[in-house]
């Protein structure tokens, strides 16, 4: 393969046609004739002569002399044509004399030095990032001209940007300082690949030194700042406990692209306790650290992010713990690592942190990942790698625009380089490394490769990344594909040094070919000469694969994994590998299914019933078209299939979400890898945009809805959060559309009736609000997947609208009362209607004073006498009130809210009577409830909200703390204020979290009943294997025991409580 490219000299010769030297004369006619201009487009090779007018223009005008300003233009008439863009590299040379502090001192610059214009130029024409960077920092630039972007030693790099964060303490002002001194550094290292043409192994150590700068500054401000909250973490034997960063993939074998995630992994010295007030763990110590790592690396803020931080490759995946210490990470890899793994941690690397450690963690995991006697297993584990390697290099359907995972290209190299590594590194010490190009080197001096080999691999490789990176640095975007139209594809030939033009395209073509089509070749024969041929694959994939599968085969196959209808599941298999659209692969789908197939019938018949869940999983998938890609998926991501066959099997709930919003896919796969929910504030902010300036934002909100539900159902099945958490999540989610409804129904009426105002006179008072009270669960922050919405409006003060735009006296204008009556009576409408997309949610108010009798809107005068301590509100609607919860109000409302909740509850006398009174209210509910009604019924939740919120009555005058509106926050307050005795306490949480956690099973289900505890057995079955029971039986054993002691401590509790309180008669 020859090299065809450009010369390297930036003075090139004049372009064709090029005669006419500018002076002061020709600029100024080129500045005003329009055909002179003309001419000056079909020199530099420029498109559009109105724009390249304008850009000359706008350039003349930044205060250069016109002699200056000529001797510029003669440079650009030589240069510019010989850039891939020159167009787009114009309108940047332009900008960038807009942001220089002295254009005329830049302009001297071009005329004095020859280089520094056309080097300016060939930054420029790389792409619109480095321009961006060159002009939102032109010191900064100037200074990394004068340099020529040489290298600077890891070294020296870590000790810049230590420095340059000293005085730092913030996050977000370490998290921007972290992103500027990327930008910087990233710009002095693309001088010195695209300017100073260094090597492609220069390039990828200096990008690499970077991020292990950058991530090692990240780490020592995080330990700083977790030190001074937490103290300091120290091991049993009383020494400091350290921390590491180690990195795997590119960044691990020092070849990280421009624009690569980070797979990192956390470890940290040894389990002990925190020197300081707190105590915790060192585990916990360090997680916090880990966390707060990772978001000054990867939040997005105004100059972007500073890396996008991948952690899968850590111990169980994204379903364990972000950091380990040293003994448990060897000990997972020990008993529970795999093939893939060990492949992954051929490049391993420290990069931050206690670097020691971090190579202390890979020495000792060096005899696990290159095994010198192979066991059955490991070499079926190689084999397997092997055949995975191979089945990619024969799919028929891999784009060749795409230079990394196309065929011979980035990974079919790295991952049989590895695959050699793995196979030989056990007795051949020197061939292990992570750096892809010095491990080539390596296997050709050990004899696994011939210089032949190596010198082609080694070609063909270096070009297939640097055309890489020249795609990455176009827009800081991580992609891989070739351009598909032509004038991109020739400006990508450009960027990579090929000459302007067809014949310089037609060279890059016929290079990328040969690299990909030889680099495929010796890929194969290397696969084939490690096993020679290999043992048929498992029957499940010919299932999949056969055309006209006998019955007798289908039997076999399917019978192990316990389908009792297996014609009709091996339809259903079927279907899975077609393709509906006529513009997908069945081909390629079928693939992809076979290739899984062994694994997704397997998780099939571990749940509790197969036929049913293989019949749901092809109704989600075959809604959501693109089977194909999510087989891909599943097959390089396993969680993602468990996860995928454990919703189908165990949640109609959100199985039907997936059928009702198909691209929601990705949310669900997201829920594997994103850490944590979404904050409240995110949420927000997260629906505002989606809704701005939308028309109708019905389908958006339902749309919103039914993704967080998702993402909160998914977590909730994996088990990554507890009850109070997704009782949290799904009360904020509801939260967030109320208010955006709130803001827009009171928008629509306001533009109606006029601004609701204190006054009624001709002098207008101050703007009156409304306030709106959640009660019940969604109060207490305690909502299900089908909670209803329990509110009471309010507003803060009479008065009547005012409408700016028409007359004060105009007969839209309307009291206060009716305008905050009919803004609740819209609000309730929109929740409650039922729309294509469903209803939102079932908004209830008949909790406020007078029930449905009284007005949906209550003035705060009138809410304040109902509550009064003569006025009507019984015991009940009082006791209501423990649970409620401003959710939209306006400042100066809020304290006057508060001050009445807590006067009609706390501030209430209560008696030895009205509690007798709740309790006998308690025992009216379990009317008409089944005793298996697990809210109702005898020893149900009801029981213990009941317990919690008479005790917040009876005792939260004297103990302030008591006023939380959340259950387990009560009853915990309750506990730490000495009201309630551990054992009382440990008891009753447990139950709440185990009733709470049935109930929302039950709703994951779509149980009919939503409260009841299931009567088939089916449904039993179901809803044990969700909460991880092996059996019904011990399930149904559990909830009787619970339920009879909640009921018998609810008795006591009660008892005790009649006991400390006055009678009626003595108060």
């Amino acid at each position: 393969m020859t090299r065809r490219t450009s010369s390297d000299r930036l003075d090139h010769a004049p372009a064709s046609g090029m005669s006419q030297t500018f002076d002061i004369q020709s600029v100024t006619t080129l500045l005003e004739s329009q055909e002179a201009i003309s001419q000056w487009c079909e020199v530099c090779r420029l498109s559009d002569p109105s724009a390249v007018s304008r850009c000359v223009e706008s350039i003349a005008a930044c205060g250069i002399t016109l002699d200056l300003f000529a001797s510029i233009i003669n440079r650009l008439s030589i240069h510019l044509g010989q850039v891939s863009d020159p167009d787009q590299t114009l309108v940047s040379l332009d900008r960038f004399f807009h942001a220089v502090r002295n254009p005329l001192a830049s302009a001297a610059l071009f005329d004095r030095d020859p280089e520094s214009l056309p080097i300016l130029l060939k930054i420029f024409s790389a792409g619109p990032f480095l321009a961006d960077l060159v002009i939102a920092d032109t010191e900064s630039w100037e200074q990394i001209r004068i340099g020529q972007g040489r290298p600077v030693p890891l070294v020296d790099l870590k000790k810049i940007i230590h420095c340059e964060l000293s005085t730092l303490t913030e996050p977000h002002t370490v998290a921007r300082a972290l992103r500027r001194l990327k930008r910087r550094e990233i710009l002095r290292i693309a001088y010195g690949d695209i300017v100073s043409n260094q090597t492609l192994e220069t390039v990828v150590t200096e990008i690499s030194n970077l991020a292990d700068s950058i991530i090692d500054a990240a780490l020592c401000s995080s330990i700083a700042r977790v030190t001074s909250q937490r103290g300091i973490p120290q091991e049993a034997s009383g020494q400091s406990a350290r921390m590491a960063v180690v990195a795997l993939g590119k960044l691990g074998g020092r070849e990280l692209n421009y624009s690569s995630d980070i797979d990192l992994v956390f470890v940290y010295s040894a389990d002990g306790r925190e020197i300081g007030a707190r105590g915790g763990t060192n585990q916990e110590f360090f997680d916090r650290v880990a966390r707060d790592t990772i978001r000054l690396l990867s939040d997005s803020g105004d100059l972007g992010i500073a890396y996008r931080v991948d952690m899968r490759l850590r111990p169980e995946g994204a379903a364990g713990p972000l950091i380990m210490s040293l003994e448990s990470t060897l000990e997972y890899f020990d008993q529970f690592g795999r093939t893939w793994q060990r492949q992954a941690w051929v490049k391993a690397r420290p990069v931050g942190g206690d670097i020691d450690l971090g190579r202390q963690l890979i020495a000792a995991l060096e005899p696990w990942i290159f095994r010198r006697w192979l066991s059955h297993a490991d070499i079926a584990g190689i084999k397997a790698l092997k055949r995975r390697i191979e089945h990619r290099a024969q799919r028929e359907c891999v784009n060749d625009r795409d230079v990394k995972h196309g065929r011979g290209g980035i990974r079919d190299v790295e991952f049989t380089v590895l695959f050699l590594q793995l196979l030989n590194g056990g007795d051949l010490p020197s061939v292990r490394g992570g750096n892809t190009v010095q491990a080539m080197r390596h296997l050709a001096q050990a004899g696994s490769l011939t210089d032949q080999e190596l010198l082609i691999l080694e070609r063909s490789y270096t070009l297939l990344r640097k055309v890489e990176h020249r795609l990455q640095i176009l827009f800081d975007r991580q992609t891989h594909l070739l351009p598909e139209l032509p004038e991109e594809f020739s400006q990508l030939a450009v960027r990579t040094g090929y000459p302007p033009g067809a014949e310089g395209v037609t060279a890059f073509t016929q290079d990328m070919t040969e690299a990909t089509t030889l680099n495929r070749r010796i890929l194969d024969h290397l696969l084939h000469d490690a096993f020679g041929d290999e043992e048929a694959p498992e029957i499940e994939v010919d299932l999949v694969l056969d055309p006209d599968p006998s019955p007798a085969f289908i039997q076999e196959v399917l019978e192990r994994y316990l389908f009792q209808d297996r014609e009709n599941a091996y339809r259903n298999l079927v279907s899975l590998g077609e393709e509906k659209i006529c513009f997908l692969s069945t081909r390629r789908c079928r693939h992809f299914l076979a290739a899984i197939a062994p694994k997704l019938l397997r998780a099939i018949s571990k749940t509790p019933d197969p036929d049913a869940t293989l019949v749901t999983l092809a109704r989600v998938s075959e809604s959501l078209g693109g089977k194909g890609v999510l087989w891909e998926l599943f097959s390089f991501h396993p969680p993602s299939l468990e996860l995928y066959v454990n919703v189908c099997a165990s949640s109609p709930f959100l199985a039907g979400i997936l059928v009702s919003n198909p691209g929601m896919i990705d949310e669900l796969l997201d829920s594997l890898l994103v850490g944590r929910l979404s904050t409240p504030e995110e949420l927000d902010a997260h629906l505002r945009e989606l809704c701005r300036n939308a028309i109708d934002i019905e389908p958006i909100i339902h749309s919103f809805k039914a993704s967080q539900q998702l993402r909160v159902g998914v977590r909730d099945i994996l088990g990554k959060q507890d009850v109070t958490t997704t009782s949290r999540a799904l009360s904020a989610i509801a939260e967030t559309i109320l208010r955006v409804i709130v803001e827009r129904e009171e928008a629509k009426l306001i533009d109606r009736l006029g601004e609701p105002m204190t006054s009624q006179c001709d002098s207008l008072g101050t703007r009156a609000g409304l306030v709106v009270l959640a009660m019940g669960k969604f109060g207490g922050r305690e909502m299900n997947y089908h909670s209803d919405m329990d509110v009471v409006f309010l507003f803060d003060h009479d008065g009547s609208t005012f409408h700016p735009r028409r007359s004060r006296r105009s007969t839209d204008s309307t009291t206060n009362a009716h305008f905050f009556g009919e803004l609740a009576q819209r609000i309730i409408k929109t929740f409650n209607a039922m729309t294509a997309h469903g209803r939102l949610y079932e908004m209830d108010s008949r909790l406020r004073p007078s029930g449905r009798s009284g007005s949906l809107a209550l003035s705060m005068d009138d809410f304040e006498r109902y509550f009064s301590t003569d006025g009507p509100a019984a015991d009940s609607e009082r006791q209501s009130l423990v649970k409620a919860r401003m959710v939209v109000s306006t400042r100066p409302a809020r304290q006057r809210v508060e001050q009445c909740i807590e006067a009609a509850t706390i501030g209430h006398s209560w008696t030895r009577e009205a509690i007798e009174g709740i309790r006998s209210m308690r025992y009216q509910l379990e009317e008409g409830a089944k005793k298996s009604n697990l809210k109702r019924g005898p020893g149900g939740i009801v029981d213990l909200e009941f317990i919690v919120q008479t005790m917040q009555l009876v005792y939260g005058n004297e103990e302030k703390s008591l006023a939380k509106t959340e259950t387990l926050s009560g009853l915990m307050a309750i506990y730490k204020a000495g009201k309630l005795s551990k054992e009382h306490f440990d008891f009753f949480e447990t139950a709440y979290r185990v009733l709470r956690s049935i109930e929302g099973r039950l709703r994951l289900l779509n149980a009919a009943a939503r409260h009841e505890f299931p009567e088939s057995e089916e449904e039993q079955q179901k809803l044990a294997h969700l909460l991880g029971y092996q059996q019904k039986e011990s399930l149904i054993e559990d909830v009787e025991i619970l339920t009879k002691k909640m009921r018998h401590r609810f008795e006591e509790v009660f008892g005790d409580l009649a006991l400390v309180l006055p009678s009626r008669t003595i108060a």
